[in-house]
């Protein structure tokens, strides 16, 4: 029996849970600095681009059943390009779960944790998704369904509270810098949705594949709605955003949001969770990492493979060097890395085992028409 097999609940927190860690830092401030006032629009448009992305994606797989991109990458080109799809999808989940949890310990020390060196706040995350991991994967996918509603509630906790403090008006000019951003060039906003990236490699691990369609759809939909949600509020309550950098954008929000006069200083619940959410994170994407690596190894046993993938991840958080560096990981090479690995490579493979499946069977039945005929 394999214990590896999830619902369809826990299929979706594991992937939200990529999209979330990406809002709760810097994605809308990146959207909001590229689409200025249009920037809600844009979510809208990315989100359906990516949900018909996802259909394609969907119809590609279907001869596959419960195999991932990387049974066909093999299928379309042996174990030499399972190989190397392999090693190009471990260096990309080491390095941007790297960045994304210096960006969060930096944005920590900052704000709480100003005596503590930051290279020890992402080795204490690292540290406890190692030990999430000894557990097992179902162990880290039960944890991330349970922790998910929390993650979403602080979302809309944060929309509602500054709901009366919204000013329309900061959605004017509707398409904010023109047609051409928000729907040609802003098309590369589609970055945003590199959760895809595990859509590629869940199909395995789903009890059952017939879900896999729903799994995604439900993702993408949610993960989009979050995203508009918190772009919308940045835009209507801080209208100077449009124009920084920012660390943790969204964290300016909970400063101001207060319930009562006892009750202040919520922003360091918000803190709390968001923690929580990044622990989980990281617990997801190394565990996706040891499926990939075990997969091209042909081992059973994890354990030291675990230390092996902490050590890459905290080696990439010591590379950046000010938080400029930082920014420009996540909102560049993430960006550009995404693009192609997700909606350009891994997209191109599918494509070519689909159509290599097409062409066996069309043999097969033409093979099956002589026998009939003869």
């Amino acid at each position: 029996m394999n214990t590896d097999k999830i619902g369809i609940s826990e299929a979706i927190s594991l992937v939200i849970i990529i999209m979330i860690s990406h809002i709760i830092l810097s994605l809308p401030n990146e959207i909001l600095t590229s689409n200025l006032s249009a920037a809600p629009l844009n979510v809208i448009y990315i989100t359906a681009i990516a949900l018909v992305f996802y259909i394609i994606i969907s119809k590609l797989f279907k001869p596959f059943h419960n195999q991932d991109i990387l049974d066909v990458s093999e299928y379309v080109g042996g174990s030499i390009l399972r190989k190397i799809i392999s090693f190009i999808y471990i260096v990309h989940l080491i390095f941007i779960s790297g960045i994304l949890i210096l960006s969060f310990a930096d944005t920590l020390k900052t704000v709480y944790l100003n005596d503590m060196p930051t290279e020890l706040i992402c080795l204490v995350f690292i540290l406890i998704a190692v030990l999430a991991n000894q557990f097992g994967f179902k162990s880290v996918s039960r944890t991330n369904a349970i922790l998910m509603p929390f993650i979403l509630i602080t979302v809309l906790i944060i929309f509602l509270s500054l709901f009366t403090d919204f000013v329309p008006q900061r959605v004017f000019p509707v398409l904010g810098k023109g047609i051409n951003e928000t729907f040609i060039s802003g098309i590369s906003n589609i970055f945003a949705f590199g959760e895809l990236i595990i859509l590629y490699l869940i199909r395995p691990n789903l009890k059952d594949t017939k879900q896999a369609n729903k799994v995604g759809i439900i993702s993408i939909l949610l993960s989009g709605s979050f995203l508009f949600i918190t772009v919308t509020a940045l835009l209507l309550s801080f209208p100077f955003i449009t124009g920084g950098e920012g660390v943790l954008s969204i964290y300016m929000i909970t400063r101001t949001i207060q319930f009562g006069k006892f009750f202040q200083r919520v922003d360091a619940l918000f803190i709390l969770i968001w923690a929580l959410t990044f622990f989980s994170y990281l617990s997801v994407i190394m565990s996706y990492i040891l499926k990939i690596t075990k997969k091209n190894t042909n081992t059973s046993k994890s354990s030291p493979m675990i230390y092996l993938v902490a050590l890459g991840i905290f080696i990439v958080t010591l590379i950046p060097q000010n938080i400029a560096q930082i920014r420009f990981a996540e909102n560049v090479i993430y960006k550009y890395s995404s693009l192609f690995i997700v909606f350009i490579l891994s997209f191109t493979i599918l494509l070519l085992g689909y159509l290599k499946k097409k062409k066996q069977k069309g043999i097969v039945e033409i093979k099956q028409e002589v026998n009939n005929e003869s």
